[in-house]
């Protein structure tokens, strides 16, 4: 019976919506493909839709407050933006060199499957290469190698015919990953569940919300930048001026060999109380413990002492924003695959969807004052 339980698949989960947002192309700077995409999946749920300058997506959808009331704001934030690099030069050999855009090791790089994107949008596939191990004396072939020492290979003889399939310097370089559901189906492959599954949890609630009862203004946003330095964030967060914001991140996951800290996947809701830029609001977060339990969802508590989340810059707006993260382990995190758990994701879905509904002005007021 134990078994039978372990494969059935948890929760009602919109796959093809996760695998649509999360196979859409978009590193940093670069993620008008994946805010179609999420466009595309609120567009009918929502009473508008706004952009920033820096290309960061926020969907509205308004609350029952009658004319005259002052409704709260309530914002859910993912960021779009996926690790991967830019075309930095082509060599004579019609090699790409590159460079990263985010956090990348270098040692799960080597023979990963890429497709370069031309200015047209053109999609070229390409393999990142490396010089054959045994042409390398031993001491140099067992080393971890730079990725300026790596290159793409997209299958040309040269300079001239990399640049008549319109390649140039500055094109966007992402990863080619299928979205699997794995051999216990609450295993979901895919590349980009950081922060691809932060835009789908936002995504998910505002259509959850659709047609449900409540009375606070609430945004579904998919920020950009974030991979490079929190910035889309910063810039949205001013036309959204939300009274409380949530951002949703990917954390590292512990359930795997030679793991110290993280979350194991499965766990349900991660609270994260503090990283290495946010401290979250304490009544929030007691707020979430106390939902948690009323709702019979299992949760867990983050700490994370580096690295940071949109988070960073949204409670530091202004004067300060109510804020806290909820994070989503993810095995393998910044790598061309990565792993995440139903279960994490649909419990997440379902307490901010619960969350959202039950928002008042008094909430807010209360998440204020706890810091007074």
């Amino acid at each position: 019976m134990k078994e039978k339980r372990l494969l059935e698949a948890y929760g009602d989960i919109d796959l093809k919506m996760l695998e649509d947002i999360t196979l859409s192309k978009g590193i940093s700077g670069h993620e008008a493909g994946c805010s179609r995409v999420m466009k595309h999946y609120m567009e009918d749920v929502t009473d508008s839709i706004g952009y920033d300058n820096l290309g960061s997506i926020y969907g509205l959808q308004k609350g029952n407050a009658k004319e005259g009331e002052k409704a709260p704001k309530v914002a859910i934030y993912g960021h779009m933006d996926e690790v991967g690099f830019y075309v930095k030069e082509i060599e004579d050999s019609g090699y790409l060199k590159l460079i990263n855009a985010g956090g990348l090791w270098s040692h799960t790089l080597l023979d990963s499957e890429v497709i370069v994107t031309t200015r047209e949008g053109k999609e070229i596939y390409g393999v990142l290469g490396f010089c054959p191990a045994w042409g390398l004396k031993p001491e140099i072939a067992t080393t971890v190698k730079d990725l300026d020492e790596m290159y793409i290979d997209i299958g040309v003889a040269d300079k001239k015919e990399a640049q008549d399939l319109g390649i140039r310097p500055g094109d966007m370089v992402t990863f080619k990953t299928d979205f699997k559901v794995m051999a216990n189906p609450n295993y979901l492959c895919s590349k980009a569940w950081d922060d691809r599954v932060g835009v789908c949890v936002a995504t998910d609630v505002i259509r959850r919300l659709k047609g449900e009862e409540h009375f606070a203004d609430v945004y579904a946003v998919g920020s950009t930048q974030e991979e490079v330095g929190v910035r889309g964030a910063r810039t949205v967060t001013w036309d959204v001026e939300p009274d409380i914001a949530i951002a949703i991140d990917s954390t590292y996951a512990k359930d795997v060999p030679g793991a110290k800290y993280g979350t194991c996947l499965g766990s349900g809701v991660t609270l994260s109380v503090m990283d290495g830029g946010t401290i979250s609001n304490r009544e929030l977060v007691y707020y979430m413990e106390d939902l948690c339990k009323e709702m019979g969802i299992d949760f867990v508590y983050d700490f994370f002492p580096r690295g940071a989340t949109d988070s960073e810059f949204i409670h530091l707006h202004k004067n300060g924003i109510v804020n806290m993260t909820l994070s989503i382990p993810s095995r393998y995190i910044h790598a061309h695959r990565a792993i995440i758990h139903r279960k994490d994701y649909a419990d997440t879905v379902k307490l901010l969807t619960e969350f959202c509904k039950r928002v008042d002005n008094e909430m807010v007021e209360k998440f204020k004052a706890s810091n007074r």
